[in-house]
């Protein structure tokens, strides 16, 4: 008799090993459900990533712009405001002709459209990239509400699950070691 309860209580012990198996199963799917949002967020830092870089080259382009209008002026007006080697050049040397001076002045103000096309150019792109990337960021943020919702309900219900199987095993071996 003893023999046949302990025979009881290891096929009790087996059909509770056998379904811990399940259970890790069943919770591998869940993690990995949860590890799609760890890749959401590695996106994010990529999309943000992205936004800096846009937003360096649009200030370099606007200091850019800036500095090309400050070389207009000086060079217009025939003043240096700041140490610079052209300024030094043309003090040991003496000043350009009119003709050089006009000549640089027209590829100055060339420069000039091209800089302030660019900085517009830069400014739209910059503001579209920020837009689809917040309508992005809003569509996955609801969806992550749902899917989370889903799946932190799915898991509930699984652990329910999982104690009932557990009470019952308890239950059985519970009565195998009363018959004993």
């Amino acid at each position: 008799m003893c023999l046949c309860s302990c025979a009881a209580v290891c096929l009790c012990d087996g059909r509770y090993a056998a379904s811990v198996d399940d259970i890790l199963e069943e919770e591998e799917h869940y993690a990995d459900q949860l590890k799609e949002y760890l890749f959401y967020a590695e996106a994010l830092r990529a999309v943000c990533r992205k936004h800096e870089l846009m937003q360096y080259e649009l200030e370099a382009a606007a200091q850019d712009l800036t500095s090309k209008k400050q070389q207009r002026e000086e060079l217009a007006s025939g003043t240096v405001r700041t140490f610079s080697l052209k300024g030094m050049t043309s003090k040991l040397f003496g000043q350009e002709t009119p003709e050089q001076r006009d000549a640089k002045l027209k590829v100055l103000e060339e420069q000039i459209t091209e800089g302030e096309e660019l900085l517009k150019e830069k400014n739209a792109d910059c503001d579209e990239y920020v837009k689809n990337a917040w309508s992005d960021i809003e569509r996955f943020k609801e969806q992550k509400d749902r899917d989370l919702k889903e799946a932190l309900i799915s898991y509930a219900i699984m652990q329910i699950s999982v104690c009932k199987k557990g009470i019952q095993v308890w239950t059985n071996a519970k009565e195998c070691f009363h018959k004993m």
